[in-house]
């Protein structure tokens, strides 16, 4: 039971952080707009770029080959 309990919390702490990571990286792009003396993005700019980006569908010519399409899953 502590195993599993301990798994969990572990679990729980890497979504935290990879939920954070993006508010970090506004938080540092807001500094440097404000240390240049411009206003700079609002904080949450990278989550919205992660969605949008999330929505793209993929282009793919007609005759690729299934190689081509499962590259950049493997990679």
């Amino acid at each position: 039971m502590a195993l599993i309990l301990a798994l969990a919390i572990q679990a729980l702490q890497m979504l935290v952080v990879l939920a954070a990571a993006p508010l970090l990286t506004g938080f540092i792009r807001k500094v440097k707009a404000r240390t240049l003396g411009r206003k700079g993005p609002p904080l949450v700019q990278p989550y919205r770029d992660l969605l949008r980006l999330i929505r793209k569908e993929a282009v793919l010519a007609e005759n690729a080959s299934w190689l081509f399409r499962a590259t950049p899953y493997l990679v």
